[in-house]
């Protein structure tokens, strides 16, 4: 993929980046972390304790996703083991 020119806002600063990511997910990841930034951005007028804030924040949604993912990968893994014990014992 060739490098993209892409024009973000985050925080009311203007990102001008060389990507080869989508432009729609870039924005999706701009608008999310904008969000994230202004959800804390009433707890400080410090904009880097608000940027921190929202980084923690981020952080925690990223591996609670990922806990999530291998609870779920666990519990298949078990059920498919149990399936193969039915399948060996109906053999």
């Amino acid at each position: 993929m060739s490098e993209k020119k892409l024009t973000l806002k985050i925080f009311g600063q203007v990102l001008n980046l060389k990507s080869d990511a989508d432009p729609e997910y870039a924005q999706k990841l701009a608008d999310y972390v904008d969000k994230q930034i202004m959800k804390v951005s009433r707890q400080s007028n410090d904009p880097l304790k608000v940027v921190l804030l929202a980084s923690m924040n981020i952080a925690n949604d990223f591996f609670s996703e990922q806990k999530n993912l291998i609870d779920s990968n666990e519990a298949v893994s078990q059920k498919t083991d149990k399936l193969i014990e039915l399948i060996k014992e109906t053999v």
